[in-house]
């Protein structure tokens, strides 16, 4: 039976692959796996101790469907609708409950043994009780605060309730999503199925919920499916038109699976190319899909616009997926039902969660986005990239974007990506000394053919004021124009929007109330807000940079000065934490390489970015061959402005991670050797724990160290360059032959990359003798 289970389902996730061509923008085909669905059936076994009843039910003994879904520490997390045996045997007059299962692989699950959310003796039982909480929906605030919506139902009414909950099981219940809205107007509506904008997060690798033109977004509703806001995902107000109603965005299609009604599914997902919105249709008994059965649910997509999510922009109109196994299309629910309600991308893939005609949980999977074809295990960049990094006088400085290609170069050596600073000090979203803003984007950054632009701006902008409703809206126009602007110009280049860096109000007292690094925070909050809308790359330098002069604070309130000394323009050692900024949101790896060595049994256990080659074991010493795929950021502790910053930040942590670590040594002292430099003296014990190669004076370190003064001549190369541009100086491309400077800058790119080259290094484990000192090279 299991086998032939197994061959049904692949037959028909191979039928469902080539059911229909998706636009560019839909997300699948899906296809169910081989084996493990349904992956949540009815436990009669399971009971709980009811808070209303005051006695124990078997909460999960009926029918257990219509999931959430969310990825939290690795895991994917259900939230499944459970029914218990109460009531009559008719759909919606059981007690509904909320489990909570867990998967390591998105298809076998463990569950919890009670329910996680369930009616209570609170200030919503009169809205839950007895019909209960039913078909929840679930996203993760940028805090990590997990926002639920469901239906609450008392067998007369139902309204989406809204709660949140900061580790998926301890919950605090808001009540109805619509109770304050419009001064309660919307208090008695009945209305169910709220899905909150989503987006996928390049750096956490996971769903976040989303905020468009500075606000949340909900697709509700069945029937119809409208649209709401909320500043703060918890409170909503629905878009009204122009008659004071709710605006009706999807409706019924005659002919089509949707026929009867659409209903929103799970979450939508912002994409570059809009927001797609997976929702529920429910089939007419007579007009509709004719390849469906009289009311059978199946899921859709639509596609809305990302900067206006009411503007509906396409629609497909066959289902992604409909009832076809045996256990879809028979249950509580008889006609059938793939009713989705949970989506997550776990593992590089799309899992779809759904209900079986009410009465299981199932899953369905897909294709995920496909990330940079560049090895570089998800960094952002990729081989031949063209980096323009445009801004005001704080990029005019040439350090973080300096920064960021030292790590580029270090860490992918095999990977070259071209960088161009175009940071004018004074500039605005306006242009400035250098030229207006049309000339400084034609003749600055489209000259360089960008495949990657990033931009920081704002600094000027707010005028050294508390911000005015005139400054912010010049502030936003002029970005949007900018926006504009490179669609036109570089269509195919990929944006990354950086939130300004502070002005200090740490060290020194803010000139107003609030202080003016409160408005680069807000101008911050604009650039998400319009990462958001376009689908690009958002960056935040205030956060930590601010965290940095407050640790620096407390340690020595005069070295803290120093960071930023006329608290605009941070000295080298802020710079860095800015790159760390920008790297994290690139999703740039900690590790530089990691070994890990069984010294007992002569053998590797583990390793990564590197080779190792001749292995041996002779007596107590330990000997290898060792050709890395990069090197470590050139940090020496031996510089007082290095360990002020490995002080204030955590960048080493973050960025520049070696890990050596070496099990099963006899108890004692061991030098480490690697080629002909001693690196330091450690314990059996350290080296079992792992010792950071980057925090000592490796050869890899100088190797890395060479090639950051290279690249800093290179930057200070591309700094004059631009600048005889912006002065019409002649290069000789003026006269029709080559430009002499940029024939200079690709000597030096090529020189940097040599330097950065992989090399093989000899290291060598020994035994120290009692006598001698332990001491490290760091």
């Amino acid at each position: 039976m299991k086998f032939r289970a197994a061959l049904f389902a692949l037959l028909f996730s191979i039928a469902a692959a080539h059911a229909q061509t998706l636009p560019d923008w839909g997300i699948g085909p899906f296809s169910r796996p081989a084996s493990g669905n349904p992956v949540i059936t009815p436990n009669p076994q399971s009971k709980f101790d009811d808070p209303i009843l005051h006695a124990p039910v078997q909460w999960e003994a009926l029918h257990t469907f219509n999931p959430a879904a969310i990825v939290r520490d690795r895991k994917v997390y259900v939230l499944y609708r459970a029914e218990d045996n109460s009531g009559t045997m008719q759909i919606g007059m059981h007690t509904s409950r909320l489990g909570l299962a867990e998967s390591v692989d998105g298809i076998h699950f463990t569950r919890r043994a009670a329910p996680v959310f369930y009616p209570a003796e609170d200030d919503q039982k009169a809205r839950e009780w007895q019909g209960g909480v039913e078909d929840p929906r679930i996203v993760e605030l940028e805090d990590g605060t997990y926002v639920l919506t469901y239906t609450q139902w008392n067998r007369q009414t139902y309204s989406v309730g809204i709660a949140s909950s900061p580790d998926l099981e301890h919950w605090t219940k808001h009540g109805p999503a619509f109770l304050t809205a419009a001064g309660g107007k919307y208090a008695k509506l009945m209305y169910k199925s709220a899905g909150i904008v989503t987006r996928l997060d390049a750096t956490k690798g996971r769903l976040i919920a989303a905020k468009i033109n500075g606000k949340y977004w909900m697709y509700w509703g069945e029937g119809f499916i409208h649209i709401a806001t909320s500043d703060d995902a918890i409170h909503w107000t629905p878009v009204e038109d122009a008659k004071g109603d709710a605006i009706e965005l999807l409706k019924p299609r005659a002919g089509h699976f949707d026929s009867t009604f659409p209903e929103t599914g799970p979450p939508p997902i912002l994409t570059n190319k809009g927001i797609v919105v997976l929702y529920n249709g429910k089939n007419a008994t007579s007009g509709g899909d004719p390849e469906l059965g009289p009311s059978a649910y199946a899921a859709g997509e639509a596609l809305f616009a990302a900067n206006d999510p009411k503007h509906l922009i396409a629609q497909l109109d066959q289902p992604v997926l409909k009832p076809e196994l045996p256990y879809e299309k028979t249950g509580q629910y008889a006609a059938g039902t793939t009713f989705a309600e949970g989506l997550v991308f776990f593992h590089g893939k799309w899992f779809l969660y759904y209900g079986c005609a009410d009465s299981l949980v199932a899953v369905a999977m897909a294709p995920g986005p496909q990330p940079p074809a560049n090895v570089a295990r998800g960094f952002y960049l990729r081989p031949e990239d063209r980096v323009v990094v445009y801004g005001d006088s704080i990029t005019e400085q040439n350090y973080y974007n300096q920064f960021v290609q030292l790590y580029t170069v270090t860490r992918f050596p095999h990977m070259r990506v071209h960088f161009y600073d175009a940071g004018v000090g004074g500039d605005r979203v306006t242009g400035g000394w250098a030229g207006p803003i049309d000339q400084r984007l034609a003749r600055d950054v489209f000259v360089e053919k960008p495949t990657v632009i990033t931009i920081m701006l704002g600094m000027n902008d707010g005028g050294y004021q508390a911000t005015t409703p005139q400054i912010d809206s010049t502030f936003k126009a002029g970005y949007q124009h900018i926006l504009d602007s490179i669609k036109q110009h570089a269509p195919a280049a990929r944006l990354t929007l950086i939130g300004p860096s502070p002005f200090d109000d740490v060290t020194a007292q803010p000139t107003f109330a609030g202080g003016y690094n409160s408005v680069m925070q807000h101008f911050a909050e604009e650039d998400r807000a319009l990462a958001q809308q376009d689908g690009a790359t958002f960056a935040d330098f205030n956060p930590l940079v601010v965290a940095a002069l407050e640790k620096a604070q407390s340690l020595d309130p005069r070295v803290a000065k120093l960071l930023l000394p006329d608290r605009v323009h941070p000295e080298p050692t802020a710079h860095w934490v800015m790159a760390e900024a920008l790297l994290k949101a690139w999703n740039a790896p900690a590790i530089v390489t990691s070994v890990t060595i069984d010294a007992k049994a002569a053998r590797i256990t583990g390793s990564e970015n590197t080779a190792i080659d001749q292995l041996k074991r002779e007596g107590d010493t330990i000997t290898w061959t060792q050709l890395d795929n990069g090197l470590p950021l050139p940090f020496d502790k031996a510089n007082a402005l290095t360990n002020v910053l490995l002080e204030i930040s955590d960048i080493q942590k973050t960025l520049n991670q070696q890990p050596l670590i070496v099990n099963g040594l006899a108890p004692g002292q061991y030098a480490l050797r690697i080629d002909d430099r001693d690196i330091g003296k450690f314990s059996a014990d350290e080296l079992a724990a792992g010792i950071n190669l980057a925090d000592y004076n490796t050869p890899m370190r100088s190797q890395a160290q060479v090639a950051s003064w290279d690249v800093r001549d290179l930057v200070d190369a591309h700094y004059v360059h631009s600048r005889m541009r912006i002065q019409n100086a002649g290069t000789g491309a003026e006269d029709g032959g080559a430009d002499r400077l940029q024939a200079f800058e690709d000597s030096l790119e090529d020189k940097i990359y040599a330097e950065a080259a992989p090399v093989p290094h000899h290291f060598e484990l020994k035994p120290v003798t009692a006598a001698a000192p332990a001491t490290s090279g760091r």
